[in-house]
């Protein structure tokens, strides 16, 4: 149950956009933001790959962060590059994304 719950709030945040290739936005659209939380999802098996965090706030409440995953995100375990198949959930990350009017993107992702 727990798993639907997270498919559907990330399909709600990010829309049913499907984009394969990297997404060209104009910096008026875009906003970067980054955060650290906690992997609760990730999807390998659908076009675009996805990554959902969920992420406390300083005033204790709970955002959850769900992110297309590109060929152009970079992800790394300390100074090692990675795969998207490499994180798991419950693990700290840190993860820096694009916010646009197609949703959110996937910039960095970093694995304690």
């Amino acid at each position: 149950m727990k798993t639907s719950a997270y498919v559907l709030a990330l399909f709600l945040i990010c829309g049913s956009v499907a984009v394969t290739n990297p997404v060209a936005v104009h910096s008026a659209d875009v906003v970067e933001r980054t955060v650290r939380g906690t992997v609760s999802a990730t999807n390998t098996a659908v076009d675009p790959w996805m990554i959902v965090v969920n992420v406390v706030l300083p005033n204790k409440e709970e955002m959850i962060v769900g992110a297309r995953v590109s060929g152009d995100t970079r992800i790394a375990r300390g100074k090692k590059a990675a795969q998207l198949d490499d994180v798991k959930v419950g693990e700290t990350v840190t993860i820096t994304y694009l916010k646009t009017t197609d949703g959110l993107i996937a910039r960095s992702i970093h694995l304690q």
